[in-house]
């Protein structure tokens, strides 16, 4: 029906915002970039619903279907739909896909489409090009492949072990006093060929991406190589203060910065430091020998202990690939639920690795103690040890509003 200047719904909506802001503000965040096109008015309104929104979104995604080609179908129209319905505007995403899933290619239709989508018609990806184009060109993506990952959907968590096709995501939007970095490290230049157990002359400044006027958190360290010396993890705990430093042992480290750049190598760390005057952050690890719910629970505590502001929180989970459904007499999901149960609208992403990195940060929260970048954590005797196998390690992040 075609729709004239002098229509009376034309006229509404153009001659009173209070109608369009409360209208516009039920609409997703893609299609509010549509509508910011209309005119300048309606743009500006755009900019002040986006301005206020800041929740995060996450989802946890397996292929349907008992042919290959249809779950692979089915993940691509289901992040498709996703990513259309989110309400906030992601600056960086977190991605987890099976190493079964890295391997595939996923299908979206071609730009600017306005037919049916067909398979001529249809553009390849590999699942994190995929996941990038779905979001906005400034938001960054971080993607790792492993033989498991954790994922979280609603208000509960879920371990998936072996699955041949999944995905997982945390997308988390501008929020302020957080900033996030990352930078690669070549163990090939760090690592000497006669004694590779040693680093040859490993400094964080020559690596780093970081300001250094930044307030570092926590660093999750990642390697897709099955041995990584132990004074690399501790050169960056020192660096930055005894911050955290979590992570584990990954199949394939996924990033578009690997595409474009051919300087770097294929074997590598992925750092990602998280920042920012209103993040805390507590960790812990769940040791190999603890196996049980109930002891599970009283390690997890000591997060719920630390009274991190719980304005707005996610989570990371890196486990080893033997403390899944068979270390737990073949019951799904046990320390996952055991996290949601204590901190139920907290997101719990990760994956099952080759191997941990991790430590206990169990310091309480308090608001009086101020960031110091010159201020270094004393260790007593020694460093912690970095570097774990069949355990689990909790990182609790917390962004605050104040």
């Amino acid at each position: 029906m075609e729709v004239h200047e002098d229509d009376c719904r034309v006229k509404v909506l153009q001659g009173i915002p209070v109608i369009v802001f409360k209208i516009l503000q039920l609409l997703p965040m893609k299609t509010l970039h549509s509508c910011a096109r209309v005119c300048r008015a309606w743009n500006e309104i755009v900019t002040e619903i986006k301005r206020k929104r800041s929740r995060l979104h996450w989802f946890c995604l397996e292929g349907e279907g008992r042919e290959e080609d249809l779950q692979l179908q089915s993940i691509s129209d289901e992040l498709m739909q996703t990513f259309q319905n989110f309400t906030s505007e992601p600056s960086y995403l977190f991605v987890f896909c099976t190493s079964a899933l890295y391997e595939k290619r996923l299908y979206a239709p071609a730009p600017n489409s306005t037919r049916p989508p067909r398979a001529c018609r249809q553009q390849s990806h590999d699942v994190n090009s995929f996941i990038s184009s779905l979001g906005p060109e400034s938001c960054k993506c971080y993607s790792l492949a492993a033989d498991g990952i954790i994922g979280s959907n609603g208000d509960r968590s879920v371990e998936i072990e072996h699955s041949p096709l999944a995905v997982a995501c945390l997308a988390i939007p501008k929020l302020e006093g957080l900033e996030i970095y990352d930078f690669f490290i070549d163990l090939n230049r760090h690592i000497s060929p006669l004694t590779p157990e040693v680093p040859d002359q490993f400094n964080v400044e020559d690596v780093t991406s970081v300001p250094y006027d930044k307030e570092v958190k926590a660093i999750l360290f990642f390697s897709d190589r099955d041995f990584c010396p132990q004074e690399i993890p501790l050169g960056l705990l020192d660096y930055y203060n005894g911050c955290p430093v979590v992570g584990g042992y990954v199949d394939h480290i996924l990033s578009p910065d690997l595409d474009t750049d051919p300087g770097l190598p294929d074997t590598q760390i992925h750092c990602i430091a998280l920042c920012g005057s209103n993040v805390q952050v507590a960790s812990v690890i769940i040791k190999d020998e603890v196996s049980s719910e109930k002891n599970i629970e009283r390690e997890l505590c000591k997060l719920k202990d630390c009274n991190l502001p719980m304005d707005t929180t996610f989570a990371f989970m890196f486990a080893c690939l033997g403390r899944g459904r068979a270390f737990h007499n073949n019951k799904d999901n046990v320390e996952s639920a055991v996290f949601r149960k204590l901190f139920p609208k907290t997101p719990l992403f990760g994956f099952f690795g080759n191997g941990e990195i991790g430590m206990n940060y169990l310091h309480p929260y308090d608001p009086s103690k101020s960031f110091s970048k010159s201020k270094k954590t004393k260790f007593n005797r020694h460093h912690p040890k970095l570097s774990h196998a069949y355990t689990s390690i909790f990182l609790l992040v917390s962004v605050s509003s104040e």
